[in-house]
């Protein structure tokens, strides 16, 4: 969720449960956990008066950041352990998935 509204910046509970298809029960459980922990807050929504959006506060901002940083420094800590040849395997795979997710399997 942190990623997600560090990508995406602030949005609603219901737009988060959407995305990660879940239900927004469930999304509002995560959601007030993560609140609790000052990682998030809920602000009204600019146009919709009915709406709140949820934020990333600077705490929460912090812990997105050291965490995507620790998965960064183990993937190159990881990849420098393969010889070039798994390395460069590992690139061409890279590539094919790329294509993928992009639509261009073809």
């Amino acid at each position: 969720m942190l990623r997600r509204l560090e990508r995406g910046g602030p949005t609603t509970t219901a737009e988060l449960a959407r995305t990660e298809g879940m239900r927004p029960q469930s999304m509002r459980t995560i959601i007030t956990s993560l609140e609790g922990m000052g990682m998030i807050v809920r602000k009204a929504h600019e146009s919709d008066g009915r709406q709140v959006n949820l934020e990333l506060t600077a705490k929460g901002r912090a812990l997105e950041k050291s965490t995507t940083d620790a998965k960064r420094n183990w993937l190159a800590q990881t990849m420098e352990s393969l010889d070039a040849e798994e390395r460069a395997t590992l690139f061409a795979a890279g590539k094919i998935m790329r294509r993928l997710v992009d639509g261009k399997a073809q």
